[in-house]
């Protein structure tokens, strides 16, 4: 009876050991998952957002600034995210159909991607026209979230 018990007692402990590494696991996984959340969305967001974060981050005169390059390409944004939305819509209901069309959804994906990609430029180049008006400090702030951080100054 008592070798009933110790290994009943050493089962219950191997359970409890098991639960344990399965709970700090799981509390990892989230704990990365959320911390890359809170990266990503630079990557997540669309040019125009993007250009609203980095204004709230600059000195006044700079993100008056910046926003003021924005709105001179306003109009090109607006046609340009028209474009991706339309590609996204057209790359939805190829996924939607019964027979699936590998080529055509591949063809749908690039061109989507290029859309995208067109929209990233142009925020590059709205930046471009920007920082030569801006100040030296603006200009090392934006800079300063971008190093790692054993590089910044």
């Amino acid at each position: 009876m008592m070798g009933f018990t110790l290994s009943r007692r050493r089962a219950l402990g191997g359970l409890l050991l098991a639960s344990l590494c399965l709970n700090v696991l799981l509390g990892a996984f989230v704990a990365t998952r959320w911390l890359e959340g809170l990266r990503a969305p630079l990557a997540a967001v669309s040019p125009p957002q993007l250009m609203e974060m980095l204004a709230r981050r600059l000195p006044s005169a700079d993100a008056d600034i910046l926003r003021r390059v924005f709105r001179q390409r306003q109009a090109e944004f607006a046609a340009g995210q028209a474009d991706y939305q339309a590609a996204l819509a057209a790359t939805a209901q190829l996924v939607a159909r019964p027979q699936l069309d590998a080529d055509a959804l591949r063809k749908a994906v690039r061109e989507a991607r290029d859309k995208r990609m067109k929209m990233g430029d142009l925020a590059v180049e709205v930046l471009l026209e920007a920082l030569p008006q801006m100040s030296l400090e603006g200009r090392r702030g934006l800079l300063a979230r971008l190093r790692p951080r054993d590089e910044r100054l």
